[in-house]
């Protein structure tokens, strides 16, 4: 059999393969957004380029035929390079965020659009889950938080903000009167120990996360009771101590020990600490400044010194988060989410593995009012009629859900699946590298068998209308107009569904963005692209019958190729 180099890696293959079913065959990951396989290469996107020995410019490997003896780089810095560009011309003319604005201000990283679908369906217990992936005190933050994603709403444009915060109190204490409390996964013992010094919202949340995560947790404190500034530095009357004491008995009841009424001020005690530990966490608020930092950590006017992607001190297996960082960490909620970010970097230095932070790709400014209006018209229709047993639910549950159904739903319903999103990251897109002048509007279109769809989103790659030509599907899909101003469109002035018909779940599934999606299947985070590199399979395709739909290049595609030339 004939072979070729990628990589530095001899394979073989047979007469007709491309270079990308090669390197995918042998597991060998080369990025794409436009190949299918069963599809005739669009070679739209320009993501899957590498380089061959002997040539000046680089090749598309989706549609680059495998040659005997051919030598092949898929990882060199001028290939990166190359496809760092691809993506920053398709988010140039990118329109929709991943994360709605609301999560992106909160700093606890609720996902409040998820949060408030599941209310409205009234899926009470899986809103509770998904409040405390993120709040491990959505009781407490529900009395005390200043709410500052509700500033960031989109629905202020129209008629005002949802009240976030009243949403995931009012999951707790549905979930506290129903005695049907959850905790997100607990993971098997991994046999570590970590100790916390500091009881307050910080600590608290800290060892909520790394129990979950299989770690054993002590939280040490001078205090006689845990919960910090949240017991000693609120009244009663705007923080009640029967829900701080509640939410601090579900930590408790993962697992983790309190050693109360300890000194941390004293070196001896530090020492024997950090002795019995894997790793030692200060999340004590502000240190007084007649007591010096042990161990010799590095220390600023503000507080601990800080890596602040991993909240590790110079000190090995010391990390610090919270007031005990920055004494002007005021709010509880900055300091939960501050908790929670380091029980995933103990948790990444316990295991050994790579620690990185999520990021988006968003738009450039919030929405216009017309476009959150017609967001809000899509919602109000969409949610006119409360199911029954919701309705027939009493006081309390019939205002949470209606207060939830406000939600526009703003956030990008295949942001866990987002191909774009996915390689942006990868190859640290920057998403306003090439943009001009005024973005794209957003635009939502929800059609009656569930498909919503964003043509804002749509980066022109032509699965869809080239699934749709494999089905011979009537009247299918096609590109309409030519250079900067493609479109991917249902002639005939046909609706979207109705052109893709027997199609449409394949096409919604190889949609690499968030041009088409399910609206009931995005809320739970069971819909999604093709995740092996284009193995998705489509129907068996004769493929002399659908030329005509090979796609013009896109504004992308065209700047490319003159950016890169």
């Amino acid at each position: 059999m004939p072979t070729l180099t990628i990589d530095q890696q001899r394979l073989t293959f047979e007469p007709g393969e491309t270079i990308l079913n090669v390197a995918t065959r042998a597991g060998l990951s080369i990025p794409t957004l436009c190949h299918l396989k069963g599809i005739e290469p669009p070679t739209s996107c320009y993501v899957c380029v590498v380089k061959i020995k002997g040539r000046a410019a680089l090749v598309p490997s989706c549609a680059t035929l495998a040659e005997e003896g051919m030598i092949v780089e898929s990882e060199t810095e001028e290939v990166r390079t190359y496809r760092k560009r691809a993506l920053e011309l398709l988010l140039s003319e990118h329109a929709g965020d991943c994360e709605g604005p609301c999560r992106r201000i909160c700093p606890a990283d609720l996902d409040i659009p998820v949060m408030a679908s599941q209310i409205v369906a009234g899926d009470l217990e899986g809103a509770h889950r998904t409040v405390r992936e993120r709040l491990a005190l959505p009781g407490v933050l529900g009395h005390i938080c200043i709410a500052p994603c509700e500033k960031g709403c989109v629905r202020v444009a129209v008629d005002g903000t949802v009240t976030i915060r009243d949403l995931h109190k009012g999951v707790a204490e549905a979930a506290m009167r129903s005695g049907c409390e959850t905790h997100p996964s607990i993971a098997p013992s991994s046999g570590k120990r970590v100790t916390i010094i500091g009881a307050g919202p910080a600590g608290l949340c800290s060892a909520y996360y790394l129990s979950l995560l299989g770690h054993a947790c002590t939280i040490v404190d001078e205090r006689e009771e845990p919960g910090g500034l949240l017991r000693y530095g609120c009244e009663p009357s705007l923080l009640p101590r029967e829900i701080l004491d509640h939410e601090i008995s579900l930590i408790q009841s993962l697992g983790v020990q309190f050693e109360m009424k300890c000194s941390v001020r004293d070196p001896q005690t530090l020492d024997a600490l950090l002795e019995r530990s894997d790793a030692l966490l200060f999340a004590t608020g502000a240190w007084p400044l007649e007591h010096p930092w042990p161990f010799a950590i590095a220390t600023s006017p503000k507080g601990i010194t800080i890596d602040s992607k991993t909240f590790e001190t110079n000190q090995k297996k010391v990390f610090a988060c919270g007031n005990a960082v920055a004494a002007t960490t005021r709010l509880a909620v900055r300091a939960v989410g501050q908790g929670r970010l380091a029980a995933l970097s103990i948790h990444a230095f316990l295991t050994g593995q790579a620690h990185a932070l999520a990021s988006s790709v968003r738009t450039d400014s919030r929405l216009g009012k017309l476009e959150a209006e017609e967001l809000r018209q899509l919602v109000s229709s969409d949610l006119a009629s409360l199911p029954l047993e919701l309705r027939k639910a009493g006081s309390f549950v019939l205002p949470l859900v209606e207060s939830a159904s406000r939600c526009l739903q703003c956030d990008c319903g295949k942001k866990e699946a987002c191909a774009l999103r996915t390689y942006s990251q990868e190859y640290e897109a920057e998403r306003d590298h090439y943009r001009t002048g005024k973005r794209k509007q957003v635009k939502r279109k929800r059609y009656s068998s569930g498909l919503v769809h964003e043509p804002g989103k749509c980066i022109n790659c032509g699965r869809c209308i080239g699934i749709t030509a494999s089905a011979h599907a009537q009247p299918g899909l096609a590109f309409n107009n030519r250079g900067f101003d493609v479109t991917v469109k249902a002639p005939f002035n046909s609706d979207m569904d109705t052109a893709m018909g027997s199609s449409l779940d394949k096409c919604i599934h190889a949609c690499p963005v968030g041009a088409l999606w399910k609206a009931k299947e995005s809320r739970n985070g069971t819909n999604g692209t093709d995740e092996t590199n284009g193995t998705y399979e489509a129907a068996a395709i004769d493929h002399t019958s659908h030329r005509s739909h090979k796609p013009h290049k896109s504004h992308s595609s065209f700047m490319l190729s003159r950016v890169c030339s």
